[in-house]
């Protein structure tokens, strides 16, 4: 209970006024994008010359990285005594990133603790669930530091940003270290890797899955709008995303992220217009996913008998299909 106050005070009925007028300016602007001047206007008028086969693979690109993301919170609270299937993890992540979509500031983070937290026995399941999501930031330091390395080799990436991965990491350690010797619950997924290293090895192939997800999402999106080198720009795209999502201003991080991606497109040689096209695309296929995934993940997790709750998952997942499948033409 006391997850579920923490998160209501987090999302707040002006947040989610916020949030509404945010999603309400940004469909005026995509009903009327002569507004926003010529660059987004010329953006958008690229989106109808997208292909749908690339984008549909984007889609599952993102589907992956959904999955991926909640395979790695399942390990990490598993680290806490907390047990449950993928397919439930999914359905708590994704409830999360439907929040995300509509509420500023990160607040699908909150439910995603207060959701995961249930799985925690003992006393302090908040607590112990927060070290957790601390453990799941050093591990994801570690794929992205590896993804730096790899888009330094091709090119896209310099290798300065391997010091602030490395200083997480190095966060990570301590954490550890210091863990053999104190009993706060606030440590205790790293009390668990300090005696099973291998838990942390299994958190960090989840999140590798789930940023190749990702990677492979923007390589699609590149080379759907006809972008040079589609997979060397997406090296370079999916650190700057992280970076712009550090404080998400906006509902899904709409608008900045799509300017932080025009920005990496614009560094591996594409026109800014090109980049922008392709931000507002990538930002628009992973809402759609992440909307799908979390209405179903919401049905999952309502308390109907189990065989009325899959039929309705079924249904709420076929019904996004359907509406992708006439969404995406569109774009």
């Amino acid at each position: 209970m006391g997850s579920l106050v923490a998160l209501r005070r987090r999302v707040s009925r002006s947040s989610l006024a916020a949030g509404a007028l945010l999603l309400c300016a940004l469909a005026a602007a995509v009903a009327t994008p002569q507004l926003l001047g010529t660059r987004v206007e010329s953006a958008l008028d690229m989106l109808g010359r997208a292909d749908p086969r690339w984008l549909w693979l984007a889609a599952i690109g993102f589907a992956l990285a959904v999955v991926g993301s909640a395979g790695s919170w399942r390990s990490a609270v598993g680290l806490c005594g907390g047990r449950t299937s993928l397919t439930d993890a999914t359905a708590r992540y994704g409830a999360g990133s439907l929040v995300n979509t509509f509420v500023p500031a990160r607040a699908g983070d909150a439910l995603r603790l207060a959701l995961f937290s249930r799985l925690v026995p003992g006393d302090h399941p908040v607590q112990a669930t927060g070290g957790a999501f601390v453990a799941l930031g050093a591990a994801r330091a570690v794929v992205l530091g590896t993804l730096v390395l790899i888009g330094a080799f091709a090119g896209a990436l310099p290798l300065w940003p391997l010091l602030a991965a490395a200083g997480l990491v190095a966060v990570a350690i301590g954490l550890a270290v210091r863990a053999r010797h104190s009993r706060t619950h606030l440590l205790d997924a790293f009390r668990a890797l300090a005696t099973d290293p291998a838990a942390g090895a299994r958190i960090v192939g989840w999140i590798a899955l789930s940023v190749v997800g990702r990677v492979a999402a923007a390589t699609a999106v590149g080379a759907a709008l006809g972008i040079d080198q589609p997979f060397v720009a997406a090296l370079a795209i999916i650190p700057a995303l992280d970076v712009a999502g550090i404080v998400p201003l906006t509902p899904g991080n709409v608008g900045i992220a799509s300017a932080a991606m025009a920005i990496a497109y614009r560094a591996n040689g594409a026109s800014f217009n090109t980049g922008l096209a392709a931000g507002i695309t990538f930002q628009a296929v992973e809402t759609a996913v992440g909307i799908t995934i979390g209405l179903a993940g919401l049905l999952w997790l309502a308390p109907h008998p189990r065989p009325i709750r899959r039929i309705v998952l079924a249904s709420a997942v076929l019904g996004g299909a359907v509406g992708a499948a006439v969404l995406v033409p569109l774009l």
